[in-house]
């Protein structure tokens, strides 16, 4: 064996380094420990964190499987929304009277009577420019909530009124059937010959409704009948439609009407205004009524 592998081999099976005492293995070992531990302790942590996030980002809209289930949202009161006021111009001074109602219109464009009356909600023709706008407004006056349907110009126009309630929808119900009747009573007012004299009310007719039947009043006498007479349809819906000529000592009348579930409506109009037989009346009632309701 040469000298030059000598000292390779020698140096090879040389003694092993001296051996660390024990006492300083273990203190090596408990750090090492606790180490390990903290380490531990800080992932568990961390992934805690993550779970809390995850139910948010897993969340869905339309809950449509996978993820975190949402947590059962707290019951939240519910409520009508108040109406919100309609601002309507105030109508000038020379065109209000006592009698004028909380809304009116003027030339087709609606108004209200004056500062005192909020506007809470409005249907039907607010501003047309037309000869025959009808249009109803909820309105609070003094305190009370009222509905008011108008139907035609100052100071030819008819109106409805009654204290209730702001639910939009029983209001516009309510509008839908007093437009027709307003608008019939008006056609027979305004063109009638000569001034405007305000129509005949249903109170003051000379006939009246009695189970279904078309009859006059004390002192009159029912002289022709028509049933199911020509007639517009909305001013005069077919629920027991009737037509009679009436005799009075002092005046004949003509009366179209309908009793339907309640709902009842009578035009009347004395003999000579405008015809002469009922059929000839009939005929030209239904023209102008169709004219104004539309």
């Amino acid at each position: 064996m040469t000298h030059d592998l000598l000292e390779p081999l020698e140096s090879g099976f040389a003694e092993e380094p001296p051996h660390t005492p024990v006492a300083q293995r273990l203190a090596a070992g408990r750090r090492a420990a606790r180490l390990r531990r903290r380490i531990a302790t800080t992932t568990a942590l961390v992934g805690l964190a993550a779970l809390a996030i995850v139910p948010v980002l897993l969340r869905t809209t339309d809950g449509a499987g996978g993820g975190v289930d949402p947590p059962t949202p707290v019951p939240s009161p519910s409520f009508t929304p108040a109406p919100t006021p309609v601002h309507l111009l105030v109508a000038p001074a020379k065109y209000v009277t006592s009698g004028t109602p909380p809304v009116l219109y003027l030339y087709g464009r609606m108004y209200k009577r004056d500062r005192d009356v909020t506007v809470l909600g409005t249907f039907g023709e607010i501003d047309v420019s037309e000869a025959h706008p009808e249009g109803a407004a909820i309105v609070k006056v003094g305190g009370r909530t009222e509905w008011v349907a108008v139907v035609g110009d100052e100071p030819e126009r008819l109106v409805a009124e009654k204290q209730d309630n702001d639910n939009y929808q029983l209001f516009m119900g309510w509008a839908q059937l007093e437009f027709p009747q307003l608008s019939g009573h008006l056609a027979l007012a305004a063109t009638a010959p000569g001034p405007y004299t305000p129509p005949v009310l249903d109170a003051d007719s000379p006939a009246a409704f009695a189970g279904h039947v078309l009859v006059a009043k004390a002192g009159g006498t029912v002289l022709e009948r028509i049933r199911q007479p020509l007639a517009n349809a909305q001013s005069v819906p077919p629920c027991h439609a009737q037509a009679v000529r009436i005799h009075r000592p002092d005046q004949d009348w003509f009366v179209v009407g309908f009793d339907c579930r309640g709902l009842s409506g009578l035009y009347s109009e004395p003999v000579g205004v405008r015809a002469d037989t009922l059929a000839t009346w009939l005929a030209k009632v239904k023209k102008v009524q169709d004219e104004f309701s539309g």
